[in-house]
């Protein structure tokens, strides 16, 4: 996994290999169409908006993607600009990286890689507009960059954000950390910059992917300390600032565009090396849920709080997740056994605004997020998990028999199948088609007792087990091996 470091702290070799990685993408076309795709995006819906940070965080780790793809080097992590420690003689600044300022009259960049002769530019058109400028702190608003203790007092602040999910928010962690409010942290990285960091075309200079990986180590960090203050708004807020809503000037692949799709640093494999380690989501035990018994009272006691909750299956079958009362809530359900994995959101489908979700799952701790629709209300409610009706019959895998056709028609799916072994010997399990698998099994005679996994040990990226089985029922579960992605394959067990 690609560890984004402090830029400072690259030695030698990576910083050789991340330069190179960049000019290779200003060769072939692929750097301008970054600049382009930040220049031409609405200013309104990727700055000053809710959508700031999920935007930029897309932005930024689609591009640290595309240098990993042109350097062959999948841990290739896009480095950060740590203001504290990154003024004009800062090693970042070295002219093996990022190179120095700009002429002081000029304010033309003529040293390093990204140099007068070695770089040029574009207007938001993709023309020529010369070479890079540099004009370090000579904006009267932005002479110094922020200082650590700058950046600890927004990383105090919640919520998200507030209406009106604008300049004009009066409070919240994401006014604050993009500089319409308090010390003014993002925006006076710019300005400090100056140049052609100024401009919707500030991609131009290579710094500002690593100015925007700090801005997005510490919406990381935040996530950390606070794991219940949800995004926001959730709705209710302009067409693309809203949880669901795809946002301006995003492409849907390889992830789509919500901001509900990269709010989980995990599911995108983004790790820092100098993370804020805050009350973890990620250990239990939150209040349960008994399958079957009595809805459990919630409470939203403050605008913006998320309650957690967590409950067993122990047996395939299909489960209703629902709320009621008088609150308009919003739910999520992710697991199993790991609360970054969502599963499923649902906000109306219940009786009058409750939430409702009809999800058929393997065994497992499953964890479900309740909050409310309007970020800044509060307001009491009842939850609770029940048996379905309507219960989905566990696929049987005729053992010697035909394959099975099956799809992971939705991300984060997982399938399940049965099937029995009448004497003691060696099986095989095996996945076929086009669609990289990762298999779990379980068994003899329960869903619950892990025997064995496997990836990629079939043909292309297909798993294979091939393993001693006495007598019994066994079963086998399914999934993509990325999160994000879907497929149809087959399943079959032979001796």
């Amino acid at each position: 996994m690609a560890i984004r470091k402090d830029a400072n702290t690259l030695s030698s070799v990576e910083r050789r290999e991340l330069v190179d990685a960049i000019l290779e993408l200003k060769q072939v076309g692929i750097y301008d169409q970054f600049v382009q795709r930040h220049a031409n995006a609405n200013m309104t819906a990727i700055h000053r908006c809710p959508a700031f940070l999920p935007w930029h965080r897309r932005f930024i780790w689609d591009f640290e993607r595309e240098l990993q793809r042109v350097s062959g080097n999948p841990d290739l992590g896009l480095p950060y600009w740590n203001w504290p420690e990154g003024g004009s003689n800062a090693s970042l600044w070295d002219d093996d990286l990022l190179g120095g300022n700009g002429h002081s009259v000029t304010q033309v960049v003529s040293s390093g890689p990204f140099r007068e002769g070695q770089w040029t530019i574009i207007n938001a058109s993709g023309q020529n507009a010369g070479s890079l400028t540099r004009a370090f702190a000579r904006e009267p608003w932005a002479q110094s960059l922020p200082t650590q203790a700058e950046i600890d007092q927004v990383l105090s602040i919640t919520p998200y954000d507030a209406a009106p999910w604008n300049t004009g928010a009066t409070r919240g962690f994401r006014n604050q950390l993009e500089g319409f409010l308090g010390p003014n942290l993002h925006n006076r990285g710019h300005g400090w910059v100056g140049g052609s960091m100024l401009p919707m075309t500030s991609p131009n200079d290579p710094v500002f992917f690593m100015h925007h990986c700090m801005v997005d180590k510490l919406w990381h960090d935040w996530q950390a300390l606070f794991p219940t203050q949800g995004y926001l708004p959730v709705r209710r807020g302009a067409f693309g600032q809203n949880i669901n809503d795809p946002m301006d000037s995003t492409p849907s692949t390889p992830i789509q565009s919500r901001p509900a799709d990269v709010l989980q640093s995990h599911l995108l494999e983004i790790s820092y090396d100098d993370e804020i380690r805050g009350p973890s989501p990620l250990v239990p035990p939150f209040p349960e849920l008994i399958i079957d018994d009595a809805a459990v009272n919630g409470q939203i006691a403050t605008s913006g709080e998320v309650d957690q909750y967590q409950f067993d299956v122990t047996a395939f079958n299909t489960f209703i997740i629902e709320t009621s009362g008088p609150s308009d809530t919003l739910i999520s359900l992710s697991g199993p056994s790991d609360i970054t994995t969502q599963i499923a959101t649902d906000d109306d489908s219940g009786e009058q605004f409750n939430s409702r979700i009809e999800q058929s799952l393997p065994t497992g701790r499953y964890f479900v997020s309740a909050q409310l629709f309007n970020p800044d209300s509060t307001g009491t409610y009842k939850i609770s998990v029940r048996l379905s009706a309507d219960n989905t019959a566990i696929p049987q895998i005729q053992v010697n028999g035909p394959a099975l056709s099956a799809t992971i028609a939705n991300p984060k799916e997982i399938d399940l199948f049965r099937f029995t072994i009448p004497t003691s010997g060696r099986y095989i399990i095996q996945t076929s088609g086009s669609t990289d698998t990762y298999i779990n099994l379980f068994g003899p005679d329960s869903q619950d007792i892990a025997i064995a996994e496997d990836d990629d040990s079939g043909t292309s990226r297909n798993s294979r087990l091939r393993l001693q089985l006495a007598q019994g029922e066994y079963f086998v579960s399914v999934r993509h091996f990325s999160p994000l992605t879907t497929g149809a394959y087959q399943i079959q067990v032979t001796e």
